[in-house]
C-alpha cells in the first residue's frame, strides 16, 4: 500500500487493515472445490463447497478464516462470491455452513430465491 493511500486512510479514519477485504480477490479453485482468498505466506481463507450437477445445487459446507484475517470481512466476501457463482450458473444454494447461514439471514431479501433445503 502506498504511503499516500495509507495517509488518506488514516485521515479518513479508516484502518489500513479494513482495506484488506476490498482488495482481496476471491478465486474459485475448482480442483479443490474451494473459493479462496490468498493471504500470502502459504495462508488462505476459504469456503469449501460441493456441487450436485444433476440436482443443480451447490452446497456451502465450511468457511475458514485464519486468525490474521478475522474481522476483515473475508468470510462475507467468500459467501457473497459463492452466491454470485451460483446465480451465474443458475444453481440453487444449500447452506450447510453456520457462517453461510448467518450471512444468508443478514441478506435474506437478496438471496432467498436461490436457497434450497
Amino acid at each position: 500500500m502506498s504511503c499516500l493511500l495509507s495517509a488518506r486512510l488514516i485521515a479518513s479514519g479508516i484502518s489500513a487493515n479494513r482495506m484488506y477485504c476490498t482488495v482481496a480477490a476471491v478465486k474459485n479453485d475448482f480442483k479443490r472445490k474451494k473459493f479462496v482468498i490468498d493471504l500470502g505466506k502459504n495462508d488462505e481463507a476459504y469456503l469449501q463447497y460441493s456441487e450436485d450437477r444433476n440436482g443443480n445445487i451447490i452446497s456451502l459446507e465450511h468457511t475458514y478464516v485464519p486468525d490474521a484475517g478475522k474481522g476483515k470481512g473475508l468470510g462475507k466476501k467468500l459467501v457473497e462470491t459463492a452466491f454470485q457463482y451460483a446465480i451465474e450458473k443458475r444453481m440453487m444454494v444449500k447452506l450447510e455452513c453456520d457462517f453461510a447461514v448467518k450471512y444468508f439471514k443478514d441478506n435474506e431479501s437478496t438471496y432467498k430465491p436461490y436457497v434450497t433445503k
